[in-house]
Order: structure tokens, then C-alpha cells, then sequence
């Protein structure tokens, strides 16, 4: 019997917190996991296609799992996700997957691993529904951090994106049921959890929005630390940041991503608002929220941007001055709307474009971080620093910080920050967790 499964995952947050979801799944079904493929029966990938350039890794590695498999027959590669959803019977066909499942049939895959591939044919399980996985309670892979997806799906259908073909319409998954899926990670010792959905503003259950679902976590327990993302702007309102505002757990942080500062590009994006009513949206955050550590996602070059367009969404990241973007160059993704859209930018221009984001982002990203150095930060130590001696810490607002002194990790500490390296705050430890007020 095939038993032992490696499982890599691409792309976002909720495809970390779904390969979770496979693992206890597997794992109830008497499975176990290895951390080397090697050693793996069952090899298989958690996949993304949101952009081109995710699919081609994925599809890199399926290369290298066809020779692991050709040194011993008999091994099953599976492909999840995303790409399953969208590729479905090419990925057998062209590829040499085995199994191809996607994101609303994860509870087949070991009935399918197990019943193997029908012959040269390989097997296709990608059937949308209404699955939120709420029965399934994925155990975290941090010590003290931990996403829990709150709603699957997507419905607002911006032309440029693929995520409401792959994943399905929005759904929200059971008030009740993700209150006791939090209540169980704490159980774990998980003290930072982070809400996740596609929209999470767009969370609806039995009558009760997302700023009820937030207030609820916040009150099983006052000594985690609540995060969520990522949150469309057109649905930020009032009621939202005053919860926020009022819960001290809740950090003071939050994804807005604004993709362009263009009113024609936003428009042919269907992103449903305006530059100027993006900018009263931050006002209103600032307002209620000072000192909230905002960061955003930026698209360039999408089909038929001009200089001026590009210019309006510079100006915009210049003004706004977000702590953190992530900033990308369009990825065409054939069935959606911006594919039929011209004429398209070349790549010459894609790339000084958003090579002249990137470096006025980054200038104010350090200048930003800068802010801190001199005054002392709340920090939940999450592990060894991966570059640089001591520990990374992680401030309420979300900031990582490298931190030099002896600590553990879970510990909540206090740090003086004294410098940046690069852009990334390095702070001495002053106070250890027993002096820390939670």
C-alpha cells in the first residue's frame, strides 16, 4: 500500500492553510508524511495560478517527481489546487501526473491514491461545490502562528484574475465552526492567528458579517494575537475599523491591496472603486487606526496601461506610503476578461515599470521601518532568524524584526530597536516575557 506521501506547496496563504487541511486528511486515513521526497510513495503538490510564472515552477517539479518515479515504478504523483482545477486532463496527458485533484475534492484524494491511476489514463477529480472543509480541523505547521480560512471562493471577478474559475463562488464557513477551529489551535499553543479568505470583509453566516466574526475570536481568548486577510476595499467600512479599534487583540495592521492608482485601469480591472475613494478608505483607516501599519498589492502593465497610467499609480504608492507592497507585473491567464483586452505592454516597459515601483516602494518601506529604530516593540519571538544570528520577533502591526538576546520561541518580549539591516529593524532584547504585560 502506498503510505507515505511529500507534499510541496506554491503560492498563497490559503494554499498553506489547504495543504494542511490534505495532511490531516491523509493522516486520518493512515498515511504519514515524509520531509524527504525520496523516501515519499505518494508525491504531490499544492499548486497556485494566479500568475504564470507559479505554474511554471509547479510545472518544473513535476519534471523532477517523473524521475523519481521512473527510479521506482509504482509511485503516485498528484497535482492539487489550482492547476488541477484549470488543467485538469492536460496535466495527465502532457505531464504524467497520476492524479489530478482539485480544490473542492481534497476528501477523495485517499480513495484515489489508493485505488491508483486507471491505467495509462491517470484519474481527474475537479468538481466544484460548496466544500468549506469545516469538519476538518488541520493541525498548524508553526509552534505559535496559524492560519484558519474563514471562506473559500471569490465572486467579485476582476478581469485579470483566474481565482473565481479555479476556486469557485464565495462561500463562508460556519460561524460556530471556526470559533472551535480556533479554540482548538490554542489548545496547541498557538498565540497568533491570522483569518483568511479571499475577501474576508465578504464573510457572512446566519446573519452575522465579519466584524462579528472578528470580535468572537478575539474574545476566546485576550492573549492571542488576531490578524486577517486580505480585504477588499470597495467593503471596508466604518463598523469593521471601529472593532478593530476597540479590541486589543486585534492588530493593527491590514491588507488593502490597491492594484492600480489609474480610475481607467481600475475600471478595466472591475476592482468596483475609484482612486479617490481608495484614498478616503485609508483616510478612514488612519483615522480610526493611528499608527496602523498598511500594506497593499500593486499591478503594472496591465493590458493597454499608458505612461500616465503608470504614473497615477506611482504617484498613488507615493503618497499613500504603504508599509509593505507586493508588487507584480501582469500574467495574462487565458478564460478571463483582461486576456481579451489591448493592446498589451511589452515586456521592455513591464519591467522599468515596475522596476521603478520596486525601488520607490522600497525607499519607503525603510524609511518606514526607520520610524522605529530608538523606540522599544511588543514581540512574539516565532524562531531563529534565517540569515542573521538571534530571533525573529513580529511586532502587533506584523513588522518582522530580527532580535539579539536569549529568548525562545512563543516567548513575548520587549525589544529597543537600534538599527536596520537592509530595511529589516535588528532590536536588543530589554525585557523577557515574565515582565511583559498580555
Amino acid at each position: 500500500m502506498t503510505d507515505k506521501f511529500f507534499i510541496q506547496t506554491y503560492g498563497c496563504q490559503m494554499n498553506v492553510y489547504e495543504t494542511n487541511v490534505v495532511r490531516r486528511i491523509l493522516a486520518d486515513a493512515g498515511f504519514a508524511e515524509v520531509a524527504r521526497e525520496q523516501d515519499a510513495d505518494v508525491l504531490l503538490m499544492m499548486t497556485c495560478s494566479v500568475r504564470s510564472h507559479a505554474e511554471q515552477r509547479a510545472l518544473g517539479r513535476i519534471g523532477s517527481y517523473r524521475t523519481l518515479r521512473s527510479d521506482r515504478p509504482g509511485r503516485v504523483i498528484g497535482v492539487l489546487g489550482c492547476m488541477a482545477q484549470r488543467h485538469k486532463e492536460t496535466l495527465i496527458h502532457d505531464h504524467g501526473v497520476d492524479i489530478v485533484v482539485g480544490p473542492d475534492e481534497y476528501l477523495r484524494l485517499p480513495e484515489l491514491i489508493r485505488e491508483g491511476p486507471n491505467g495509462s489514463t491517470g484519474v481527474v477529480a475537479a468538481e466544484l461545490s460548496d466544500q468549506c472543509y469545516e469538519q476538518i480541523m488541520p493541525r498548524p505547521d508553526h509552534e505559535v502562528t496559524a492560519f484558519v480560512t474563514v471562506m473559500r471562493g471569490c465572486d467579485n471577478y476582476c478581469t485579470y484574475c483566474i481565482v473565481p474559475y479555479v476556486k469557485g463562488r464565495e462561500r463562508s464557513k460556519p460561524f460556530s465552526r471556526v470559533l472551535a477551529e480556533v479554540e482548538n489551535l490554542l489548545k496547541s499553543g498557538i498565540r497568533d492567528i491570522t483569518l483568511l479568505g479571499q475577501n474576508v470583509l465578504a464573510y457572512h453566516d446566519d446573519g452575522r458579517g465579519f466584524p462579528d466574526l472578528l470580535r468572537a475570536v478575539s474574545g476566546i481568548c485576550r492573549d492571542i494575537r488576531v490578524r486577517f486577510l486580505t480585504s477588499h476595499p470597495r467593503d471596508l467600512d466604518e463598523r469593521t475599523l471601529r472593532v478593530m479599534a476597540e479590541l486589543p487583540n486585534v492588530c493593527p495592521s491590514l491588507h488593502l491591496p490597491v492594484q492600480s492608482g489609474s480610475d481607467r485601469i481600475l475600471k478595466l480591472m472591475n476592482r468596483g472603486y475609484t482612486r479617490s475613494d481608495y484614498l478616503r478608505k485609508v483616510e478612514l483607516c488612519r483615522r480610526f487606526l493611528p499608527g496602523l501599519v498598511l500594506s497593499t498589492d500593486v499591478l503594472v502593465a496591465f493590458p493597454s496601461e499608458t505612461e500616465s497610467d503608470f504614473s497615477d499609480t506611482l504617484s498613488l504608492v507615493q503618497s499613500v506610503r504603504f508599509d509593505f507592497a507586493y508588487m507584480f507585473r501582469y500574467s495574462q491567464r487565458p478564460g478571463t476578461k483582461a486576456a481579451e483586452i489591448h493592446p498589451k505592454v511589452s515586456e521592455a516597459d513591464s519591467g522599468r515599470r515596475l522596476a521603478r515601483l520596486i525601488e520607490v516602494q522600497n525607499r519607503i518601506t525603510r524609511e518606514c521601518n526607520a520610524a522605529l529604530v530608538g523606540g522599544e516593540q511588543e514581540l512574539l519571538i516565532e524562531g531563529p532568524s534565517p540569515r542573521d544570528s538571534g530571533f525573529l520577533g513580529r511586532t502587533r502591526s506584523g513588522k518582522v524584526v530580527i532580535v539579539n538576546g536569549p529568548a525562545r520561541i512563543g516567548d513575548l518580549v520587549v525589544g529597543r530597536v537600534t538599527h536596520l539591516n537592509g530595511w529589516t529593524p535588528v532590536a536588543e532584547l530589554v525585557r523577557g516575557p515574565a515582565a511583559v504585560p498580555v
